[in-house]
C-alpha cells in the first residue's frame, strides 16, 4: 500500500509528504547505481537532468523503506525495497522516466526498442534487450558507448568544456 492509502486526502488541503532526501554517503552502494545511471542519462536523455535519491521510511518493522530514484524536481515513480542492489535502481529510474515523462529509456539503438535492467553472466549490472534471443546492450553507466559516433563524439566536447 502506498503512504496515501493510510491518509485520506482532505479537500482543500494536501497530504503530508513523508519521502526523504537520502543523506550523502549514508547508501554508497545506492549513491555509485545512481551515479552510473545519471551518466546513462546524461549521454541519452540530457533534457531529464540528473537524478537523485530519495526514501520512504516505512512505518512497519516487517516491511523495509523504500529507496527511489527521483527526478531534480522531486518526482518519481518506482522504488526499490532493498537498500544496496543497483540493478534496483536502475529499474526505479527506468520507472520514473517511463510514467512522469512519457517516454521509453534507455533504447537498444540496434532494434529500436526499450531495453531493461538485469544482472549480467559476470554479475554486472547491465542494460539487456530482450529481442530475439536477446543481447547485451551495455553495462548500466557506459550507454554514452552505444552512441552513433557523432552523437559521442559531441558528449566528449560537452564534457571536456564542462570539466576545462
Amino acid at each position: 500500500m502506498s503512504h496515501f492509502s493510510y491518509h485520506p486526502a482532505v479537500p482543500g488541503q494536501e497530504p503530508e509528504s513523508r519521502t526523504c532526501p537520502v543523506e550523502p554517503g549514508s547508501r554508497p552502494g545506492l549513491e555509485a547505481a545512481l551515479d552510473a545511471v545519471n551518466r546513462d542519462l546524461a549521454a541519452t536523455l540530457p533534457e531529464a537532468g540528473p537524478m537523485r535519491l530519495l526514501w520512504t521510511p516505512s512505518d512497519d518493522e516487517d516491511i523495509p523503506d523504500q529507496y527511489h530514484a527521483a527526478l531534480p524536481d522531486g518526482r518519481w515513480h518506482g522504488y526499490t525495497t532493498h537498500p544496496d542492489p543497483a540493478a534496483d535502481i536502475a529499474e526505479a529510474a527506468q520507472e520514473t522516466v517511463q510514467a512522469v515523462l512519457w517516454q521509453v529509456w534507455p533504447v537498444c539503438p540496434e532494434h529500436r526498442t526499450g531495453v531493461h535492467s538485469a544482472l549480467g553472466a559476470d554479475g554486472r549490472d547491465v542494460w539487456w534487450c530482450r529481442v530475439g534471443e536477446g543481447h547485451e546492450l551495455c553495462e548500466v553507466g557506459e550507454l554514452a558507448q552505444t552512441l552513433p559516433g557523432k552523437q559521442r563524439r559531441a558528449l566528449r566536447r560537452k564534457e571536456r568544456r564542462r570539466e576545462g
